[in-house]
């Protein structure tokens, strides 16, 4: 069963300024600007439109990190919000993607940033109002399970920093989302596990979720060939790669996730090389062969694909089966209590949503609302007179 995301999961540098400047949709504070009355050929002479069709548009004003950019029933979410969220969320996969590819999927990462934004806005705000807090200690054993979970030989600090973020603001995040993991157990404090007889409906029901693929759980290490075109660079870099596979054989892998973060010029190199599982028709064909065909544990050879060398280190794998419902019944409940969970915070999100104030600074006023139509057979209200039609 799949589960429902998680309602919490420098933009203006990444993405360009246009986030940043138009009013975002359905705003209940700020009605769309009616559209610029047109010009008349005759009032604007020939010279003057091709001196103005000369003239550099005028460069939009630098943003400070500091700028406003939304309020959420008060609480002001500045330039230096959104690009947090952003780098936190999509900045790498972004930088890595063609132009063409940023300019389409650009509107949509844009509202899913604001989004995300003004539902965190609103679920701190709603957990300030209960009185939740995050404890010292609370926080410390958060960020002890950070560093804990990565590579060995990588301090906090330095991983931090590779995250594009400082320890004050993780800690900072640690104790926003304690407070709203707080109100996300009172809100749902009534919603209870389904009985069996529902689960196994649900499993009949849905056979095709059962079926379980081939799937690899593998870590690699890539040596970039990126833009390298010379053969004895390139030759290089295969040495390069060589030498390292033949230090992870003679320690049998067990510093893999320590040289992943040394050496690896891939993202997942802040996880220690972890690509987690993944099926057949996942990963480049040359990667993909290597890994279904390597024993579990094992350094494999050297692989060669468009991206670069990898070295790559099985760590399990599952054969292609139907999956019991004896084997799915305790997570498929689990899985369908906390969607249950979910539905229900997503009602109580969207209910905060639709009674809060969300203004976006330098967005037209809301325009005053038509007179209401008569129904029929009812009297059309008096005109009132004008002020110059009014007796002396």
């Amino acid at each position: 069963m799949k589960r429902t995301p998680s309602i919490l999961s420098g933009i203006a540098a990444v993405i360009g300024l246009s986030l940043l400047t138009s009013p975002l949709p359905a705003q209940n504070d700020a009605a769309p600007a009616a559209p610029a009355p047109e010009t008349k050929a005759a009032e604007a002479p020939a010279a003057k439109a091709e001196a103005a069709a000369e003239a550099p548009a005028p460069e939009a004003p630098a943003l400070a990190e500091t700028d406003v950019v939304l309020s959420v029933d008060g609480t002001k979410i500045t330039v230096r919000d959104v690009r947090e969220l952003f780098t936190a969320r999509y900045g790498r996969q972004f930088e890595q993607m063609p132009a063409e590819q940023r300019a389409m999927i650009e509107p949509q990462i844009q509202q899913m940033v604001m989004n995300e934004l003004i539902s965190k806005t609103l679920l701190l705000n709603a957990s300030d109002k209960e009185g939740f807090k995050a404890t010292d200690e609370e926080i410390k054993k958060s960020m002890d399970e950070i560093a804990a979970a990565i590579p060995d030989g990588v301090p906090i600090e330095e991983y931090a920093a590779s995250a594009g973020v400082s320890l004050d603001r993780i800690r900072l995040q640690i104790a926003e989302d304690t407070k709203v993991r707080k109100l996300y157990e009172k809100v749902t404090a009534e919603v209870t596990a389904p009985a069996e007889a529902e689960v196994k409906k649900y499993f009949d029901e849905h056979p095709e979720e059962f079926e379980q693929k081939a799937t690899v759980d593998a870590a690699h290490i890539l040596i970039s060939t990126k833009d390298i075109t010379e053969p004895a660079a390139l030759a290089q870099k295969e040495k390069i790669a060589k030498e390292l596979r033949e230090e992870l054989v003679a320690k049998k892998g067990e510093n893999f996730a320590e040289m992943a973060g040394l050496h690896s010029d891939c993202p997942s190199k802040a996880q220690g090389g972890d690509l987690g599982e993944f099926e057949k028709g996942q990963m480049v064909p040359e990667f993909e062969t290597a890994a279904f065909a390597q024993e579990v544990g094992a350094i494999g050879e050297c692989v060669k694909t468009d991206f670069g060398y990898h070295i790559i280190k099985v760590n399990g794998k599952k054969e292609a089966k139907t999956l019991a419902f004896d084997e799915v019944k305790v997570k498929l409940t689990e899985d369908m209590l906390q969607q249950a969970k979910s539905s229900t915070m997503e009602g109580y999100v969207k209910g905060l949503r639709e009674s809060a104030k969300i203004e976006q600074p330098g967005a037209p006023a809301a325009a005053p609302e038509a007179p209401k139509a008569p129904e029929a057979g009812e009297p059309a209200p008096k005109a009132e007179k004008a002020e110059a039609e009014k007796p002396l």
